[in-house]
C-alpha cells in the first residue's frame, strides 16, 4: 500500500466519522433544546393554573365570610377546582414546579384555610377575618406571583438579537 492510498483511506475514514458524529451531536443538541422548551411550556401552564387556583380560593373565602344578606345580593361564581383536579394540580406542582413556587402556593392556601376556619369556628369576627384575609392573603399571593415571575424570568426584557451600535 502506498502512502497516497493510506492518506486517501485515512481521509475517507475521517470523513465518514465526521459524517456520522456531526449529525448525531446536532440531533442531541436539538433534542435537549426541545426538552427545555417543553419543560418551560409545561411549567408556564402549571404556574398559570396555580395562580388561578390561589386567586379562586381567596375570592371564595372572601365570599364565604360575607353575611347571608350580602351573599344573596352579590353574584358569585366558584372558580375553585374540584377535588380531583386540585389533587392533579398538586401532583403537577410537585413534579414540575420549583420548591419556591410550591411553597408560596401552599402558603396562600394555608392562610386562606386558616382564616376561613377561624371565622367558621367564631374565633375571629367577620371584619377582622376579612381584614386578615386581605392583608395576609394578599401578601402571600404577591409572594406567589413574585416567585412565578422570578422562575419564568418574565421581568427581564427580551434579549436583543444584534449588537447595539454605539451612538
Amino acid at each position: 500500500m502506498s502512502t497516497e492510498s493510506l492518506i486517501a483511506l485515512a481521509a475517507a475514514v475521517l470523513a465518514a466519522a465526521v459524517a456520522i458524529t456531526v449529525p448525531w451531536f446536532a440531533f442531541r443538541y436539538a433534542l435537549h433544546q426541545e426538552h427545555a422548551r417543553w419543560a418551560r411550556e409545561q411549567r408556564t401552564a402549571l404556574y398559570a393554573d396555580m395562580l388561578v387556583e390561589a386567586l379562586a380560593e381567596r375570592e371564595w373565602c372572601q365570599h364565604a365570610m360575607l353575611d347571608e344578606a350580602t351573599q344573596a345580593i352579590a353574584p358569585f361564581e366558584d372558580l375553585r377546582l374540584p377535588p380531583l383536579e386540585r389533587a392533579r394540580l398538586g401532583a403537577r406542582g410537585a413534579s414540575l414546579g420549583s420548591r419556591q413556587v410550591n411553597q408560596a402556593f401552599n402558603e396562600v392556601l394555608a392562610i386562606v384555610g386558616r382564616i376561613h376556619m377561624a371565622h367558621a369556628l367564631a374565633h375571629v369576627d367577620r371584619d377582622a377575618a376579612q381584614m386578615q384575609l386581605r392583608v395576609e392573603g394578599g401578601r402571600s399571593f404577591d409572594l406567589l406571583e413574585a416567585a412565578v415571575r422570578r422562575e419564568l424570568d418574565t421581568d427581564r426584557p427580551p434579549a436583543r438579537l444584534g449588537r447595539r451600535r454605539p451612538q
